[in-house]
């Protein structure tokens, strides 16, 4: 399996040429703020699959799991690409949203329920964890 995606205004591209590795949704604060609504959701590939063109700005910072995450971003049209983070190396998580087919993916669980809104209901059908789950392995 292979696919696209990229950012609003076309000028960040990106294409992995492998399966994702798993996709959840997270309603940590930070995924909140950053998303501006309940919940992101992310598709993890591996960095080896990956390849990415145009610029893109980036943001550091050290969120609740003592991790440090390094967010990208279209610096024209602030569309959230990927991030890399500690503890998974080797591995991009993608902004499922910047997915050309977001239909092609199906979230496998929810992390941070512990810090989820009220208002944002969530398929309860789905494996569902307080905090971080394990981190997936590759395929």
């Amino acid at each position: 399996m292979s696919f696209e995606g990229g950012c609003l205004c076309g000028q960040v591209r990106y294409t992995s040429n492998a399966a994702p590795i798993t996709t959840v949704h997270c309603c940590c604060t930070d995924c909140r703020r950053i998303g501006g609504t309940g919940h992101a959701t992310h598709t993890v590939v591996t960095t080896d699959a990956f390849e990415c063109s145009g610029v893109l700005t980036e943001y550091e910072k050290v969120a609740d799991s003592g991790n440090r995450i390094n967010r990208r971003f279209c610096p024209t049209c602030g569309s959230a690409i990927f991030h890399t983070r500690d503890g998974l190396e080797g591995m991009v998580v993608l902004r499922t949203s910047s997915l050309d087919d977001p239909e092609a993916v199906k979230p496998e669980r929810v992390l941070y329920t512990g810090s989820a809104v009220s208002w944002d209901v969530i398929d309860r059908s789905i494996p569902a964890f307080e905090k971080m789950s394990r981190p997936p392995t590759r395929r």
